[in-house]
């Protein structure tokens, strides 16, 4: 950026929040006014400043497009760019990246009085295991083969088969979703774990525990939906291979953009046809599974994949950066869940005869399940199309 470019930005009195006091363009320019004569004192260059405040993005940057999604995360607009004579700010970072120091002594020529480092970027998530296709399959398979195994076993053998299974089955998922697309920057919360592990467990045991708490139902053995452990597992192939069909588009639809809004109108379509990709995929896998184990209803079915892509998003979300929504509906949708097996068992007490029929109508015979975790990927999808149409979500796993 030109002086002269820093003198006409001055014209413009109105201070964006996002720069700060010392990157407001119009104090940049009055130094020079002091003296004409007299040495240059204080910022004279409001780029040069932008470069200093946002040095840690500047250096670890490797093109103009991670500069452009850091400074929109803090805050700087298409409008903000324009106090500094750019179009937008994919244009500003362009010349940030073209100005770029290459080496400390002209670092410190930059000095900022006043600047910390505080609005300084997040860090990037790890980069993306080249096994991943690899793990992404294995807990579908290892499902496959507990499933097969607890069929032709019995007894002590059957209980070690279930243990086996649910051990490697949590190693393999894990191992997939830390190094695979849908990795996240920073760990889950102890909460989001919890509710999470409680959506799952819902769906194993759910069903069983509301039949058995049927009227008769005490003496009525159940065991672990075997259609809902196929389901979820084999979702996370698709699952892995959808967030990086997104993440690849995206990062390539930023490069083609021409403005934070441009991106955002395209984007976002974009979301929308890789998650109804998602759902078309779970559906086939539920299908397989159904087809397999035999027939066990579509309501069922529903629910599983209703909670595969109320997962899913909240992954995605997370991976990007973004959590506290996925938090807030996982703990909506499982109090929910918890409130009508407390409901269902709760029938069985002396006078509460009278709440056994709607509960056990409402979450066996009319999916309430399927409903609710629906609902909640609903809010879930509202959430994605919103925060993943920034750019700032796509820079180096994002933060939203």
């Amino acid at each position: 950026m030109k002086l002269g470019s820093a003198r006409d930005s001055a014209r413009d009195s109105t201070v964006d929040p996002a720069l700060g006091p010392a990157l407001d363009p119009a104090s940049a320019a009055t130094a020079p006014r002091r003296g004409a004569d007299g040495p240059r004192r204080g910022t004279v260059d409001p780029v040069k400043a932008l470069l200093h405040r946002h040095r840690d993005l500047c250096e670890r940057a490797v093109d103009p497009l991670e500069i452009a999604a850091g400074l929109e995360a803090h805050g700087v607009t298409d409008r903000t760019a324009a106090r500094f004579r750019h179009r937008d700010v994919f244009a500003l970072a362009e010349e940030m990246y073209a100005r770029v120091p290459r080496d400390n002594d002209e670092w410190d020529a930059l000095g900022t009085p006043g600047d910390d480092g505080a609005d300084r970027p997040h860090g990037a998530a790890p980069d993306v295991h080249a096994g991943w296709p690899v793990f992404a399959l294995l807990p579908g398979a290892v499902c496959a083969l507990t499933v097969a195994g607890l069929a032709l076993t019995t007894g002590g053998a059957r209980l070690a088969v279930a243990l086996g299974g649910a051990l490697a089955l949590a190693a393999t998922t894990r191992v997939a979703l830390r190094h695979g697309p849908l990795r996240t920057p920073r760990p889950a919360a102890s909460a989001t774990r919890a509710w999470n592990c409680w959506l799952l467990a819902y769906a194993l045991l759910g069903e069983g525990l509301l039949r058995a708490a049927a009227p008769g139902g005490a003496d009525r053995p159940w065991a672990p939906s075997a259609l809902a452990a196929l389901g979820l597992t084999a979702a996370v192939a698709p699952g892995l291979a959808c967030a990086r069909l997104f993440a690849v588009r995206a990062r390539a639809r930023l490069g083609r953009s021409r403005g934070l809004a441009d991106f955002a109108a395209s984007v976002r379509p974009l979301l929308i046809g890789v998650f109804a990709l998602y759902a078309a995929a779970v559906g086939l896998a539920l299908a397989g599974a159904d087809a397999a184990l035999g027939p066990g209803g579509v309501t069922p079915a529903l629910g599983v994949g209703a909670l595969a892509a109320l997962l899913w998003l909240g992954r995605l979300l997370a991976a990007h950066g973004s959590t506290r929504a996925a938090a807030l509906v996982y703990a909506a949708v499982g109090a929910t869940e918890a409130a009508a097996l407390a409901l269902a068992w709760a029938a069985r007490l002396p006078g509460c005869g009278f709440l056994a029929a709607p509960v056990q109508t409402a979450a066996l015979a009319w999916g309430a399940p399927a409903v609710v975790c629906g609902a909640g990927a609903a809010v879930l999808l509202a959430r994605a199309v919103r925060v993943l149409g920034r750019a700032s979500a796509h820079a180096c796993g994002g933060a939203a």
